[in-house]
């Protein structure tokens, strides 16, 4: 059974893309569809956590709307922040679904039982994943996430 989602920033809550302005400002969008998804997994009792290998004033922002159980800015070794994760909290890497896009993300998908991508995931990444989703990053795939451990959870019972 899940009991605690973690996911990447950069390619899964948003599309992966940077706008910068001339005064060197970045913009990155969210689909409220991603900020209700993970608001209802943690609704539905699931510990939820952000990993973003990037470290900027930005990815802060995304900790302030999501409001993650667990929060790691600048994670250059996502399987170092799973370990501590999984100390902290007791739980076992067959609790966990990773959802990456990129080659990051790679090691911590190899630690963890559930694993799943959004469809413009690269390749490496969308072999090793067990859920395919159908959405792109930034496009409501971690509702579509939710919506498969839903039913997950609705097999078990």
């Amino acid at each position: 059974m899940i009991k605690l989602v973690l996911m990447d920033i950069d390619g899964v809550l948003t599309n992966g893309k940077v706008t910068v302005d001339s005064a060197g400002n970045e913009f990155k969008s969210i689909h409220f569809k991603d900020l209700d998804a993970i608001s209802e997994m943690k609704r539905q009792g699931l510990k939820v956590g952000l990993l973003s290998g990037e470290a900027t004033p930005i990815t802060l922002i995304f900790r302030e709307r999501f409001k993650p159980d667990f929060f790691f800015n600048g994670c250059k070794d996502k399987s170092a922040a799973l370990n501590k994760i999984l100390a902290q909290t007791g739980f076992s890497a067959d609790e966990v679904c990773y959802t990456g896009d990129g080659k990051y993300d790679i090691p911590i998908m190899k630690m963890v039982k559930f694993t799943a991508c959004p469809s413009d995931a690269i390749r490496e990444v969308r072999e090793l994943a067990e859920i395919l989703l159908g959405c792109k990053g930034g496009e409501g795939c971690c509702w579509e996430l939710l919506e498969w451990i839903l039913d997950q959870k609705a097999h078990e019972s």
